[in-house]
């Protein structure tokens, strides 16, 4: 019984969430500074799948 996964909760989910966005944020915020467009883009979308995989990590473990 100990190896079993729980569900997530709401808690769970609202943490994995704010985190995603705080990574996304982050790793966005030099292309806004420079006021860059496509670097805005493309660090949002490295920060989206970097957020996302430590959100699937914190879910899941």
């Amino acid at each position: 019984m100990e190896d079993e996964r729980r569900r997530p909760d709401s808690a769970d989910l609202v943490v994995a969430g704010c985190g995603w966005l705080l990574i996304v944020a982050v790793i966005a915020l030099p292309g806004l500074i420079l006021n860059d467009g496509p670097l805005t883009v493309y660090m949002v979308v490295v920060g989206g799948i970097i957020g996302f995989l430590w959100a699937r990590r914190r879910l899941y473990r």
